[in-house]
């Protein structure tokens, strides 16, 4: 008997470890996952997907996370030089700057953005210089410091908006600035205030400026999502209660209805901009939360994609009988965010799966190309300025290449750094300015 409940244990622990087998198998084969729904499909091979308006702000202008209207996109047009070294285009100005991975906000001829300064105790800054000339013109610290395995300092980008700068730290202190002088006119510890958990990775939303209330994502039971009145600081409203997430919220118009849409770790939720209210909301969980790129949208559709093994989809914001739905149009595993954000230029999304640069068409949610990225891009960022993406490398090196779904055509690059760069670019009148872990280069792309 002894014997024979020895050989079913035997028999029990070998169908587990073959089971375990088979799941890890078939996972390492990175089999390709589509899933569609044909009626939506057809609809969206006809739907108008409208072109980002181009006249919002000045050229000179990238006043917040990823741009005037947070999509990353730039209208201005660059033009590749023959009389660029082999070093790339002319150093205007760098600034040595502390840890961290906020990248910039240009607006009004002034640049801002967050570092960690080293010191006993440590402190976190807001700093503003002279966006064409590198000088600074103010800085505003506070003692703060956060530090974990991947790197340390601010995540978050400020954001320039009626002459005021909003910033948030890494573990969640939110002040606004005078843009002129730095000087505190509120603050507000959102972890404390929202009884929110403390972030495996760091707060890393950037808040968002509308009219008059600035939306910040604290996570939690204490408020998901809120908004402030930009102006006083106080607290207009709260909702939701998931846990935190790394996305950053966007504000936009679908299916005729103004809504502000927040990327929790667990769901993408759009909700009244005026009181919170949810108006629709869709399930997207992922391996330990992390739902980090901005989402897309694109007329009444909206594209969002994350890392670790998750995908993308494309969802419909429709109207009927007074609600708004969000539904499926597809969803594929071809297209894995990590961190870096996709950006879209006319009929087509370019974003990173994984480490591989991949150009998909929005209307079929089909790949057009690959290009590899393991020895080169690595965890890169990217942006579009007129037909061109601009990439920039984890190592450092920046690559241009159109804008194109015939293939991978890049037309130039030129290492930028030798440090880490997490950071993506920005590009705003006519001035790149590329963040690593040292310092913040701004180099000449002018006609």
């Amino acid at each position: 008997m002894l014997a024979m409940s020895g050989r079913r244990i035997v028999l029990g622990l070998g169908s587990v470890l073959l089971l375990v087998g088979v799941v890890v198998g078939f996972q390492k084969l990175d089999l390709e996952r589509f899933h569609s729904t044909p009626e939506r499909m057809r609809a969206l091979a006809e739907a108008p997907l409208p072109a980002a308006a181009n006249d919002l702000l000045a050229p000179d202008d990238w006043p917040q996370w990823r741009g005037p209207r947070r999509d990353g996109l730039s209208t201005e047009a660059i033009e590749l030089r023959a009389t660029w070294s082999k070093d790339g285009p002319p150093v205007l100005w760098r600034k040595v700057i502390g840890r961290g991975f906020s990248s910039v906000a240009v607006s009004g001829g002034r640049l801002v953005t967050m570092a960690e300064e080293a010191g006993t105790p440590p402190q976190e800054s807001v700093v503003c210089w002279n966006a064409v000339t590198g000088a600074e013109i103010w800085r505003f610290r506070y003692p703060n410091h956060y530090e974990e395995r991947f790197g340390s300092g601010p995540r978050s980008t400020p954001a320039i908006a009626g002459g005021f700068v909003y910033a948030v730290g890494p573990t969640g202190i939110f002040h606004c600035l005078r843009a002129d002088t730095g000087e505190k006119v509120w603050r507000h510890d959102l972890a404390e205030e929202f009884h929110s958990p403390a972030s495996r990775y760091g707060v890393s939303f950037s808040p968002l400026v509308d009219g008059d209330l600035v939306y910040v994502m604290p996570g939690g039971p204490g408020g998901a999502a809120a908004a402030f009145n930009r102006r006083s600081g106080a607290l207009v409203w709260k909702a939701l209660d998931d846990p935190v997430g790394y996305s950053s919220p966007i504000i936009v118009t679908m299916a005729g209805v103004r809504q502000v849409l927040f990327f929790t770790n667990t769901a993408l939720v759009s909700l009244s901009p005026d009181d919170g209210q949810v108006y629709w909301r869709y399930p997207w969980p992922t391996e330990n939360g992390f739902n980090i790129a901005t989402p897309l949208t694109l007329g009444d559709y909206v594209f969002i994609s994350s890392g670790y093994g998750k995908g993308c989809a494309l969802l419909e914001i429709t109207a009927k009988e007074g609600t708004l739905q969000a539904q499926p149009v597809y969803e594929h595993n071809r297209m894995r965010n990590h961190f870096t954000s996709s950006v879209r230029h006319r009929d087509h999304i370019y974003g990173f799966d994984r480490t591989d640069l991949v150009c998909m068409d929005v209307r079929s949610g089909r790949i057009a190309w690959r290009q590899p990225g393991l020895r080169t891009f690595q965890k890169g960022s990217l942006l579009i300025a007129g037909d061109h993406l601009l990439i920039l490398g984890e190592s450092g090196k920046l690559f241009v290449a159109e804008a194109t779904p015939a293939g991978y055509r890049e037309e130039t690059s030129f290492p930028v750094s030798h440090n880490k760069c997490w950071t993506v670019p920005v590009l705003a009148g006519g001035r790149l300015y590329v963040r690593d872990e040292a310092q913040l280069i701004c180099l000449d792309l002018r006609k």
